[in-house]
C-alpha cells in the first residue's frame, strides 16, 4: 500500500542537518521533511525512494480552499504494515489525526499564506492532504 502527501508546507529534504548560520533555511526545510518522517514513523517503520518534490499547480484542483498556484509539496511512502492509518473504515484516518496541528517552520519556500505555523489536516486552513496512490 502506497501513500502521498501533498502540503503547501516546504518540505524540502536539502540533507542540512547540522546547525550552520549561514545555511539556515535549508536547515529549517530539512527540520520540516525530518517531522514528516518522524511523525509517520510514530506508527511504523516508513519506506520511501525518492525525496519530497515540490511544483507548482492550481491549490483548488489538488483539494486545497485556495483558488490559485502555487507551490506545492509530494512525497510517496509505504509503510512495513498495510492498513496501519485504517480506522472505521477511513484507511487514512491515523494520518489525518497524528499530523493535525505538528508544528512547522513557516516563511521558507512556501508561497501559499499559512494561517498557523502548524500542519492542518482539516477545515478551510488545511494545508496537508494525504491520498492512497494506484501503485
Amino acid at each position: 500500500m502506497e501513500y502521498r502527501l501533498i502540503t503547501l508546507v516546504d518540505i524540502t529534504a536539502t540533507g542540512q542537518y547540522r546547525y550552520d548560520p549561514t545555511r539556515q533555511k535549508e536547515q529549517n526545510q530539512q527540520q520540516n521533511c525530518d517531522t514528516i518522517l518522524q511523525t509517520l514513523g510514530l506508527r511504523g517503520n516508513t519506506y520511501f525512494t525518492v525525496k519530497p518534490k515540490a511544483f507548482e499547480a492550481n491549490a483548488k484542483s489538488l483539494g486545497f480552499n485556495i483558488n490559485k498556484t502555487v507551490k506545492v509539496w509530494q512525497f510517496e511512502w509505504t509503510m512495513e504494515i498495510d492498513d496501519i492509518f485504517a480506522h472505521k473504515g477511513d484507511p487514512l484516518h491515523w494520518l489525518k489525526h497524528d499530523f493535525n496541528l505538528i508544528p512547522i517552520i513557516p516563511d521558507l519556500d512556501e508561497n501559499a499564506v499559512l494561517k498557523r505555523p502548524t500542519f492542518v489536516t482539516a477545515g478551510t486552513d488545511t494545508n496537508i492532504i494525504f491520498t492512497l496512490t494506484d501503485k
